[in-house]
């Protein structure tokens, strides 16, 4: 079933290049099957191509903590954060300050 529900959204995705929600779909299903280096790669297409879809900097940023990328991941943070500001973003402001701080507190500058 997800090799199934990988490919469908994967056909859509290709269809739809600049589609950022597609692409994010695609993205999550590329990570639950294993595929992380695709992952992060259509994410940072998402951020090039399209900055505001915020969403996608908290998905990178854990991608990047979970591969121990952790400079990496608090920039993707950090970035996302200022897109949540811009858009007024109050979840994803939220979350991304969360994800900082836990990183702050595991390298102790708590």
């Amino acid at each position: 079933m997800e090799r199934d529900r990988l490919t469908f959204v994967t056909s859509m995705y290709k269809k739809n290049p600049t589609d950022s929600f597609l692409a994010f779909a695609a993205a999550v299903e590329h990570q639950m099957a294993g595929n992380r280096k695709r992952a992060i790669e259509i994410c940072e297409s998402i951020i090039d191509e399209d900055p505001e879809y915020v969403d996608t900097y908290y998905k990178l940023g854990k991608m990047f903590e979970n591969s121990n990328k952790i400079d990496q991941a608090k920039k993707t943070y950090k970035a996302g954060k200022v897109i949540a500001n811009k858009t007024k973003n109050q979840k994803s402001i939220g979350e991304l300050t969360e994800a900082l701080m836990f990183l702050d507190e595991e390298e102790g500058n708590w």
